[in-house]
């Protein structure tokens, strides 16, 4: 028999055999264990070839940094896609899709990785005014020294100036030359904006211990990123006082979203919708998630003082809000004027430089002393 032939009474692999995608499995290390015929169109390798060989002997150098973060990613139990370069028989290298799950052997850990792996409809994009090599070795830097630093901002009752609650923000080394947005939007370019993700939000978690116990403290996370079981295994058991902040920038396309929101939920994690009034958040997206919290975007309350048209849409979103429960709080106040135009709208929470400034845990600790 030979080493791509199908094992008998397999149907996994006979099914691979008739697949346009590349089928493969890999050793928990990367290595070949099996892999379809349609290795020979896209590589131009026979299976036989390949079946015993490292995968990253495959890879393009540039990509390496990338592959072990989505490997590591993958052998914890998260299903990956990643966009990169393998190398075709006879010299170059072709773009490829690979999505890849670890399947676990009876106590948990990966037995196996089983890989699809098709032509990519496009090549990865670069960051501007960066190349793309430049970038993953940029970030995968951060995610291999860990080098993200929590600063926090109180969220405050407005009625009592009690803070109930912290949000986390990420800050990067060499900053402001790059700035958090970029460090995640270019980190999500090179298909590491899961890990980075995962990184930033067990950096902020590190702080919580050290928090008062009524605090809450929020994190900022895509859709991807919450799907995947990383995510709650970063939590490490104190979902409680966590309220997750589902970041707009990138659009809810699934509508099984909320499913996937149930175990936060279930142990007692709140939902924040981020960003609204900005980007992609929208009614009809807060009907699907039932957020615990909106966020209103610096954008809108920016505006309220000057546009009858923002202040009527917050006042629509307060009432509606209301009637269903959900908490609102306003991002970006920076002004006395501001503070009692929200108050007189009925917010009840609010964040902002008026309010409190970031800061790390040691001096915030260290002021309320």
């Amino acid at each position: 028999m030979s080493a791509h032939t199908p094992p008998p009474a397999c149907d996994r692999y006979m099914l691979a055999e008739q697949l346009g995608d590349m089928v493969s499995t890999h050793t928990p290390d990367g290595t070949y264990r099996y892999v379809s015929p349609a290795a020979r169109e896209l590589l131009g390798w026979e299976p036989d070839e390949l079946v015993g060989r490292w995968c990253y002997d495959l890879l393009h150098p540039d990509d390496v940094p990338k592959l072990s973060a989505k490997h590591r990613s993958a052998l914890r139990g998260a299903a990956v896609t990643v966009v990169y370069r393998l190398r075709r028989k006879g010299g170059g290298y072709v773009w490829v899709e690979t999505t890849a799950r670890a399947v676990p052997d009876d106590g948990g850990r990966a037995r196996e990785i089983v890989c699809s792996t098709r032509a990519a409809r496009d090549q990865a994009p670069h960051p501007a005014g960066e190349s793309y090599a430049a970038c993953v070795a940029r970030v995968a830097q951060v995610l291999r020294t860990e080098a993200i630093r929590p600063l926090l901002q109180p969220i405050v009752d407005l009625e009592d100036g009690r803070i109930v609650a912290y949000e986390a923000l990420a800050r990067f080394p060499g900053q402001p030359v790059h700035t958090p947005d970029r460090w995640f939007a270019d980190a999500w370019q090179v298909d590491l904006g899961i890990p980075l993700e995962l990184l930033a939000v067990r950096a902020a978690l590190a702080t919580l211990p050290r928090l008062p116990r009524d605090v809450a403290l929020a994190v900022n996370v895509s859709p991807e990123t919450v799907s995947t079981p990383d995510f709650l295994a970063a939590l490490d058991g104190r979902t409680d006082r966590v309220v997750v902040e589902i970041t707009e920038q990138r659009r809810l396309d699934d509508d099984g979203f909320a499913s996937r929101l149930a175990p936060l939920r279930a142990l007692g994690g709140r939902v924040a919708i981020d960003d609204f009034g900005a980007g992609y958040a929208s009614l009809s997206q807060v009907l699907a998630i039932a957020p615990d919290i909106i966020k209103l975007d610096r954008s809108l309350t920016m505006r309220l003082d000057e546009s009858p048209v923002a202040r009527a849409l917050t006042a629509a979103v307060v009432s509606f809000t209301d009637e269903v429960g959900i908490d609102v709080v306003a991002e970006g106040i920076e002004d006395e004027r501001q503070l009692q135009t929200l108050r007189s709208l009925g917010i009840r929470r609010a964040q902002g430089y008026l309010l409190g400034r970031p800061m790390a845990i040691d001096a915030l600790v260290a002021e309320r002393v």
